[in-house]
């Protein structure tokens, strides 16, 4: 029978790494309760609280790493994000120089949000909708570790909105019980996060993970409602957009058995090549989606 579990966001990594011993071990099939901490730990508490220093252990920290019992490399995983629970608040905020119109950011700034029901109060005038959303998932790579602020062939910081509730994302195991990390959730984030922060916030994320035995997979994948969608990063933005097309083309070949010629023209009308995240291109990666509606699918 399945199992509910909870990790506390004592249980933090700044990385995913193989070296990192499990927080907690796990059955396929069991759901998972994390308390995610936001980007900053915890620390930015006012407005007069900058982000003019960097955090002394890293930035967007994940709750884990989670074992994944019989998990082995070949394997993957797909975790269904059921639930996302926001803190009574989170931050925006602005970093002198820094982000997509960094030449315009003289100052640093912060704006703490509060969440009020389903909208997020910036300032006394002005509310928007939040839209929660988990911004760094994924597994322990087989060689090197990484840090929670980057993404990669094994997940990471892919900062995609479409990492929500009622999403399931896919993701390769790279070594023995997979070592799976959650955080950085955001309240709401707009495509791009041109400043590199959201709505960051405190949260607690429900999950249940499953294990797929021999689903080799190179790159995450993500499932919704009305999509699939592959990702791409690299530092350059048309590279990263090309990763995240050349993984729909050969999806697109598998699933639809497809030729690469009849799926290439498919994919110019039906799939939308898209920017998660581009605070930095150029120096730091640049995240990327291609997405496919399922009533194409046979």
């Amino acid at each position: 029978m399945a199992s509910t579990h909870r990790l506390s966001r004592q249980h933090l990594v700044y990385s995913l790494d193989k070296t990192h011993p499990p927080a907690l071990e796990i059955a396929p099939g069991d759901t998972v309760v994390l308390e995610t901490y936001d980007a900053r730990t915890g620390t930015i508490q006012r407005d007069e609280d900058l982000l003019d220093h960097p955090h002394p252990k890293g930035s967007n920290p994940a709750t884990g790493p989670i074992l994944v019992r019989g998990a082995e490399p070949g394997d993957a995983l797909c975790v269904e994000i059921q639930q996302i629970e926001l803190a009574p608040r989170g931050f925006l905020g602005v970093k002198a120089g820094m982000g997509l119109l960094g030449e315009l950011a003289g100052d640093f700034a912060t704006r703490i949000v509060p969440i009020e029901g389903d909208q997020a109060r910036f300032g006394e005038r002005l509310r928007f909708p939040i839209r929660p959303m988990v911004g760094v998932i994924g597994t322990a790579p087989a060689g090197e570790g990484v840090s929670t602020g980057f993404p990669g062939p094994h997940g990471g910081n892919m900062d995609n909105r479409y990492v929500a509730p009622g999403s399931r994302v896919y993701l390769p195991v790279n070594v023995p019980g997979a070592l799976l990390g959650i955080g950085d959730v955001h309240g709401a984030m707009g495509d791009g996060e041109i400043t590199y922060i959201g709505l960051e916030i405190c949260a607690e994320v429900s999950a249940r993970v499953e294990l797929l035995k021999g689903k080799t997979l190179r790159r995450p994948l993500v499932e919704t409602a009305e999509y699939w969608i592959t990702t791409g990063d690299h530092p350059d933005t048309a590279q990263a957009l090309r990763v995240a097309a050349e993984e729909m083309v050969r999806w697109m070949q598998e699933r639809m058995q497809l030729s690469f010629a009849e799926a290439y023209m498919l994919m110019s009308a039906v799939v939308d090549v898209q920017i998660c995240q581009c605070c930095g291109p150029g120096e730091f990666p640049v995240t990327t989606r291609a997405m496919i509606s399922k009533a194409l699918i046979p």
